[in-house]
């Protein structure tokens, strides 16, 4: 006998079908989406039947970049990577936790040291930790004294595709690595190319014959076209991009994640570094191209997710940036939901349409009639199971067969 629940909402969002669909539920059966409609027309009889009274379910949020142990509004980013693993550890609980009451069922981790994204990805499944679904990168590959390489460089393509292997073994589930520098670092350019066009392409090579993308931290210049042109899924954060690069991702195909929620909310690397003045001049020189670029960014049609890069709790304020930026509600939604499955290829989230996992959130208030519903967060659920209640109260969902202990494949030669 399969678990089959019915649950009553004011509408449903589901990612797929344009609009909302009011007066719809969602049917759930073995965790996963059997039918979206009106009860009268999808919910059997027999079927248990959950009120959640007068709310609309959207998908769950995936947030397409961003770490375990930061904490942005503490400064000293790189300094962090390099604490204890102990200490980082304690912290992600709390991380994670933030991410789930603000509605992120699945995250993409880009770096972290310790292996700690691995451990927890698997603890998150086993139901030891209330967290999103984590999708994990292990150590972000940068060049010796560049942005990223806190805790040690990457120099040359050998030792690139070293580390490819490396973290492939351990579990990656992506690649990450850092071809310009970076915002929160004092002596780094947004516009220089950490790595040469054979670097890049010997990671996206070494990278694809394990089955892994690649993705690129990168905000401008020659870092950005050289990933793209190198066949890099995604550029990440992209805050310096111009027209060149632009048409550089245009022309390849590729993604545009961005992570506006660091770069502008006051409590982000703002408030954090606050003491070094090359930051500062950094967030402000960065604010400045994106509010300049982010019209020809939108017009491009670049395919586009969206991350918070560590600012825990805040995914909304991504999708109320899109649309204080000219997106629609809608296409904010589809930035923050679907589009961050299809970046990553996966398939069984990110929607709310038979198969995929029943992955929502319950908000309060229509989100296309007001972006900023997204922040009004009455209930999460992980396939189909309530993870987070009308109370901000967070407990780990039941262990599932999507996150095994971490285990260590042998290298490729």
């Amino acid at each position: 006998m399969t678990d089959m629940t019915f649950f009553r909402a004011a509408g449903v969002f589901d990612a797929v079908r344009p609009g909302l669909r009011a007066g719809s539920g969602l049917l759930v059966q073995d965790g996963r989406v059997a039918a979206v409609g009106p009860p009268a027309d999808v919910c059997p009889p027999g079927a248990a039947q959950v009120d959640l009274g007068d709310v609309y379910l959207v998908p769950g949020f995936v947030d397409a970049h961003t770490h375990v142990t930061i904490r942005p509004g503490e400064g000293d980013q790189h300094g962090q990577l390099q604490r204890p693993a102990a200490w980082q550890t304690v912290r992600g609980v709390d991380n994670l936790r933030r991410m789930l009451a603000s509605g992120v069922t699945t995250a993409r981790i880009m770096t972290e040291e310790h292996d700690i994204d691995v451990h927890f990805k698997a603890a998150v499944a086993a139901g030891e930790v209330a967290g999103p679904r984590l999708r994990v990168a292990g150590r972000g590959l940068s060049p010796s004294g560049k942005h990223g390489s806190a805790a040690g460089g990457v120099d040359g393509a050998d030792a690139a595709r070293a580390a490819v292997r490396a973290n492939a073994a351990k579990g990656a589930d992506h690649i990450k690595i850092f071809t310009t520098g970076g915002v929160s670092s004092t002596d780094t350019s947004l516009e220089e190319s950490n790595y040469s066009a054979e670097e890049i392409t010997a990671i996206v090579d070494a990278a694809a014959q394990l089955g892994l993308m690649v993705s690129a931290h990168a905000h401008g210049g020659a870092g950005v076209d050289l990933a793209a042109a190198a066949g890099v899924r995604s550029v990440e954060h992209g805050a310096l991009l111009t027209e060149q690069n632009i048409a550089a991702l245009v022309a390849h195909g590729t993604w545009l994640v961005l992570t506006n929620t660091i770069l502008f909310h006051p409590t982000g690397i703002e408030q954090g570094d606050a003491a070094e003045p090359a930051i500062l001049a950094k967030v402000r020189q960065a604010r400045a191209s994106m509010e300049s670029a982010v019209g020809r960014i939108r017009a491009a049609g670049l395919p586009i997710a969206l991350g918070t890069d560590s600012m825990h709790g805040l995914f909304g304020y991504e999708m109320q940036w899109l649309v204080e930026h000219g997106w629609s509600a809608e296409d904010a939604l589809l930035a923050g939901t679907v589009r961050g499955a299809e970046l990553m290829g996966v398939t069984d989230i990110g929607a709310l349409e038979p198969g995929r996992r029943a992955d929502f959130v319950a908000l309060r208030r229509d989100p296309l009639q007001d972006i900023d519903a997204v922040r009004e967060v009455a209930g999460v659920y992980r396939d189909g199971h309530r993870v987070v209640d009308a109370d901000g109260f967070t407990r780990p969902a039941p262990s599932s067969d999507d996150g095994r202990a971490p285990t260590h494949r042998e290298e490729q030669p």
